[in-house]
């Protein structure tokens, strides 16, 4: 829609996952030897009013291998409000243990909130079986749409696009038009970034940079996605050679089998 923010994140090469109200993308958090690290979060609204209770996010540092976990801090997100885009530095403390972070955002909806950015990656979606699915039972023309609660919000909000079936022949029994969980809803419930060893510059504090709100020009666009053939200088040492890595989502594929992906099969960011 017209009226819609910019998706600020997206022209930034930094794909949104969206949590309640909030899109949030995290780069690779950069850890030294003395474990030392900071997480770059980038937020932007997804609906508006925000909602009265603060919304947060818990940091949890885990093992992709093993069962280690520890919960690194709950920090309440930076004002969002009318459309401003943040970088937001948080400093943490990373033991050699973890090579993962995951970032849970805690973000309500106002009862009265609207869609003010388009849909990135929902956990709630329902999506309209395949007519492959559906159990015929009688032959007669039937039309129609499908639709779950959920889906028919997210529609109305401008988040997916409907179509409309006519056909002849056997109609589909009511009770196999049950509606399914979109594909989204098998993703993570947080946003999971990678732990990388490098420089590391120690914060004394939590750093937030507006990057954009209505009125500026929009920054420019990233030439270095999150998903990428080859590392930055800082995660040379992080190297994996027979595997690529989705530094959005963590996905982890073979590199043989997916060496010409353009997208990570996962989170669909983007992957040159």
């Amino acid at each position: 829609m017209d009226d819609f923010y910019a998706d600020v994140l997206d022209h930034v090469g930094r794909p949104p996952r969206e949590f309640g109200s909030v899109h949030l993308h995290v780069e690779p958090v950069i850890r030294n030897p003395l474990g030392q690290a900071t997480a770059v979060v980038w937020l932007q609204a997804a609906f508006e009013p925000l909602a009265t209770t603060p919304s947060s996010v818990r940091v949890m540092g885990r093992q992709k291998q093993g069962s280690a976990h520890r919960m690194l801090g709950q920090f309440p997100l930076p004002s969002l409000a009318g459309g401003r885009v943040v970088r937001w530095r948080l400093p943490l403390e990373l033991p050699p243990e973890f090579d993962e972070v995951h970032f849970q955002v805690e973000s309500s909806l106002h009862p009265n909130a609207g869609r003010v950015r388009p849909a990135w990656k929902l956990f709630d979606t329902l999506e309209i079986p395949k007519e492959s699915d559906m159990k015929a039972v009688s032959g007669e023309v039937s039309m129609g749409i499908d639709l779950g609660e959920s889906l028919l919000n997210t529609v109305m909000s401008g988040g997916l696009s409907v179509t409309a079936y006519m056909k002849m022949g056997p109609q589909v029994s009511p009770g196999s038009l049950a509606v399914k969980r979109h594909a989204a809803a098998t993703l993570p419930t947080a946003f999971i970034a990678a732990v990388v060893d490098g420089p590391v510059e120690p914060l004394s504090d939590l750093q937030c940079e507006l990057v954009w709100e209505p009125g500026m020009a929009l920054p420019a666009a990233s030439a270095a996605p999150s998903w990428s053939t080859e590392p930055t200088p800082a995660m040379a040492a992080h190297v994996l050679k027979s595997l690529r890595t989705c530094y959005a989502c963590g996905f982890e594929g073979p590199r043989e089998e997916y060496e010409r992906a353009t997208m990570c099969p996962r989170c669909d960011a983007t992957w040159m």
